[in-house]
């Protein structure tokens, strides 16, 4: 009978203790599930439906099975190193819930593990600020907790999950460093690691944010306190970032040839008027456009932003202590609009959309700001609820006169924001201070701002099906796997269509197409230069020809089956983004799936080939694919012959315009206010592939595109030239090309049409192939060839971007590396017999292996001194 009271007694004090813990969990993540929920768990938008579910699948796919794919694949574009790209994307430890689940399933997941981090940032800043406010003010602290965790950075980047770890870890490394402002053991060492290894980028900024938090509170301390709390904090700083060094040295390495290695103008001026972003304050205030190129996401709710602003009124609270935490939030303020700050935050890069990706760090310390207000203060002075009136007062003004200034302040928004300051105003004069239950009245008015604002913001976006992946998934994979068990060779796959740039993540093979934010600057330059459609962090298979297809190593092409009609409709793919390849029919057809056709590039180079002199220059022409994939083809084989034949232009037939002056291609609407257009009529008088050439400048927002009745897709990311696929195969027929004008000019005059010799390709590339040895992978780590013969000195060439970290063995003799077309490795092979081995090493990822194991055993060393201290 004891024993059972014991039990139920510890079981109450239990529950007493953790019952809040659970609610400031449940309340942000069951928010944030029961939207997507209502949506029917779709959530993939943007970059997680477009990049990050991808790399969660090959994550999935390869952790357990294939670890070392995690260090380099050819899924990763033409290949390239993937320890900074699993750093950046894949660390968190809530990836490990994907293993619980099929690959099916993925979409859920991903809505799973975004609910859960969601809530636990809720739950480690609940910790934070509970901790600091005593039983009495439990429920401001909730209030506080929840605005973090569904504050507007978070309902604007939630898609962006891999950002989400450094906001769990944020309230944990502040409480670390108050740890050391009062001399007490802390785990800052611990924490520090995990903001590195979950994500460096974040955890930079956080790590940052972190060291001038201590600054601002070491001011406040004696001067005798601060060398050793610095001390202390440095220490553990440092051997907490050295602990990661098996991450960090890789990662710098591989940002030296990605975002590190373009260049940034700095300039003194503003991103955008300041005063502009008070309307970021407001509910709702998010939609696509602010995703793009808009402002800052800084939304608290107006309480807490009320509040921020009291502590700044308060007489309890130290003037020096409020002299540098205005100063921290100057800095920060500062930071979203003032161009050096901007880059600073970023790395030195303007972020390609998704402004001020440090935002949360001021919406913390606004919070911390506010809670520290309650905390000091019972109750408001009667000046301090006039001028706060003043204030709320003013920002509604600013709101209203502006709302015709910023497309997400609505009638409907404004109106909320009106509601929720008004219920604030009233806490402020009339409840708090005077009634017990004013934590509960601002935890509930906060938690119903925070609802209003997310389900006004996130229905200005829109979001694929689950289902549509799961059909791209299940099909692609069902044909990939078949060409890994029938093709042995080391081969490149591509498609005619594409769900995303990272299908081969998904998919499962070895593509062209890329969206990474650590990319090759070389590789993307490359791609760029034989037209293939890129901007600063991505190429995709748009703009090939059977020349780059084939020198590439492209062979096997994957396209829709349209006889598949017995496929139930919820298990149909869809054929987004078709890529228009007529030349692709030259391919042999291998083999038949339900709903896709697999085609076989006979004519497609090894990725490991013989050359005569891989020494040679290549200068490539900017906005001219042609020439250049015309160089790379005569460079490679050798042959002189010219493949690409310039055509003239037909006469023009025109609707509603009329030709420049100069009648250069160039021409101009006559009435603004009908439809115009300019037309060209070829006749084909041979079955080779015909290409237009599109010029630099000349998108989607000039004109559409017709052939032949069919609209093309002329979307463009950086201004670059491009081919287009018109013809082939079509001896006799007229093809009808149709310019439908945009705007009231169109530029013609850099356009070109080019007729491709398909016979004399394929007797080059037959010929020149005869001579290559065969390539494989036996290891994800390791290439290898056949046995060969060479009868003089050849050069080894291949498609394989350079890297210092490969090792090319010649019959065990370790060769020279060079590199190829301004891109790839390559080395030089004397006369004689051959069997090359080449072999990827990860020398960064290494040599950080062994700093965090020393440093591993220095920080256990240092702990024993630090447990006998506190002894």
């Amino acid at each position: 009978m004891i024993k059972l009271k014991s039990i139920k007694t510890n079981f109450t004090i239990f529950k007493k203790q953790t019952i809040t813990y659970w609610i400031s969990f449940l309340i942000p993540m069951l928010v944030f599930a029961t939207y997507f929920i209502t949506k029917g768990g779709n959530i993939l938008t943007v970059d997680l439906g477009q990049q990050y579910i991808d790399l969660l699948a090959f994550f999935r796919r390869n952790l357990f099975t294939h670890p070392l794919k995690l260090i380099y694949s050819f899924q990763n574009g033409l290949g390239g190193s993937l320890i900074a790209t699993a750093a950046y994307y894949l660390s968190s430890p809530f990836n490990l819930i994907l293993f619980l689940f099929s690959q099916k399933q993925l979409p859920i997941v991903i809505f799973i593990i975004i609910s859960l981090k969601i809530g636990t940032i809720g739950l480690t800043s609940f910790y934070y600020w509970n901790k600091n406010s005593g039983k009495q003010k439990q429920m401001c602290a909730l209030a506080a907790s929840s605005a973090y965790a569904l504050s507007g950075y978070v309902v604007a980047n939630y898609f962006n999950l891999m950002w989400l770890d450094s906001l769990i870890f944020l309230p944990l490394l502040i409480n670390a460093i108050d740890q050391i402002l009062k001399h007490e053991k802390s785990h800052l060492i611990l924490i520090t690691f995990a903001l590195w290894f979950t994500n460096f980028y974040t955890g930079l900024m956080t790590l940052f944010f972190g060291f001038l938090y201590l600054l601002s509170n070491i001011f406040i301390k004696n001067k005798y306190e601060w060398w050793p709390i610095l001390k202390t904090y440095l220490e553990k700083s440092i051997l907490g970032s050295f602990l990661d060094a098996f991450v960090l040295l890789p990662v710098f390495s591989e940002m030296l040839t990605g975002k590190a290695a373009s260049g940034t103008n700095w300039s003194r001026g503003f991103q955008f008027p300041p005063y502009q972003e008070l309307a970021k304050l407001a509910d709702g205030a998010y939609n696509f456009h602010e995703m793009e190129e808009g402002l800052p996401n800084i939304f608290l709710t107006i309480p807490f932003l009320l509040l921020a602003i009291a502590y700044f009124l308060s007489k309890k609270i130290n003037w020096r202590a409020k002299l540098a935490n205005g100063l921290l939030l100057i800095l920060l303020v500062a930071s979203l609009f003032w161009t050096p700050l901007v880059l600073f935050w970023h790395l030195g890069q303007f972020p390609v959309w998704y402004p001020g990706r440090f935002s949360f760090l001021l919406i913390f310390l606004m919070l911390n700001l506010g809670i520290t207000f309650l905390n000091k203060q019972d109750y408001f002075l009667l000046w301090q609820k006039l001028f706060l009136s003043v204030i709320a007062a003013l920002l509604l003004i600013y709101f209203y006169f502006n709302r015709n200034s910023f497309d997400f302040l609505s009638q409907q928004n404004l109106l909320l924001t009106a509601l929720f300051t008004a219920l604030m105003l009233l806490f402020i004069c009339f409840i708090y201070g005077y009634n017990n239950f004013s934590g509960y009245f601002l935890t509930i008015s906060v938690v119903l701002e925070l609802i209003c604002n997310l389900v006004l913001a996130l229905n200005n976006l829109s979001y694929q099906k689950n289902g549509d992946y799961r059909n791209f998934s299940t099909n692609t994979t069902q044909v990939t796997n078949y060409l890994w068990k029938n093709d042995h060779t080391l081969f490149r796959t591509e498609k005619n269509f594409y769900r995303s740039d990272d299908d081969p993540f998904t998919a499962n093979y070895y593509g062209l197409s890329n969206f990474n934010s650590i990319s090759n600057q070389k590789v993307i330059n490359f791609m760029g230069a034989l037209g293939y459609m890129h901007n600063n962090n991505s190429y995709t298979n748009y703009g090939g020809t059977p020349v780059s297809d084939a020198l590439l190593g492209v062979k096997y092409y994957i396209e829709p089956n349209y006889v598949g009609d017995s496929v139930k409709h919820n298990q149909q793919m869809v054929y987004n983004n078709a890529n228009h390849r007529l030349d692709l029919s030259n391919y042999t057809i291998k083999k038949e799936f339900k709903q896709l056709l697999l085609t076989e590039n006979k004519q497609a180079l090894p990725p490991l080939f013989l050359t005569i002199n891989t020494d040679q220059k290549f200068d490539f022409t900017p906005d001219n694919p042609s020439f250049n994939q015309q160089l790379l083809l005569s460079k490679i084989t050798g042959s002189k012959k010219k493949i690409f034949k310039n055509l003239d232009w037909p006469t023009a037939q025109m609707h509603n315009a009329v030709p420049e002056l100069n009648d250069a291609m160039e021409y101009h609407k006559k009435d603004k206010l009908k439809n115009s257009n300019v037309s060209f009529t070829l006749n084909l008088k041979t079955n080779n592939s015909y290409y237009l050439e599109l010029p630099s400048g000349l998108d989607d927002d000039q004109v559409d595109l017709y052939v032949n009745g069919n609209k093309i897709d002329v979307a463009a990311r950086d201004d670059q030239s491009r081919l287009i696929d018109i013809a082939n195969k079509q001896k006799g027929q007229k093809i009808r090309i149709n310019f439908i004008l945009k705007n009231k000019f169109l530029d013609l005059s850099a356009a070109n049409l080019w007729s491709l010799k398909t016979k004399q390709l394929k007797q080059i590339l037959q010929q020149f192939k005869k001579q290559q040895p065969s390539t494989y992978q036996p290891a994800s780590l390791l290439i290898s060839s056949s046995n060969f013969y060479t009868a003089n000195k050849k050069d080894l060439a291949s498609t394989i971007p350079y890297s210092n970290n490969w090792l090319i063995f010649d019959k065990q003799h370790l060769l020279k590396k060079k590199v190829f077309a301004n891109t790839f490795l390559s080395a030089t092979l004397t006369k004689g017999r051959h069997h090359l081995v080449l072999i990827y090493v990860p020398f960064a990822f290494l040599i950080g292996c062994v700093i965090s194991l020393i440093t591993l055993f220095i920080s256990k060393i240092i702990s024993k001194k630090i447990k006998k201290r506190y002894r």
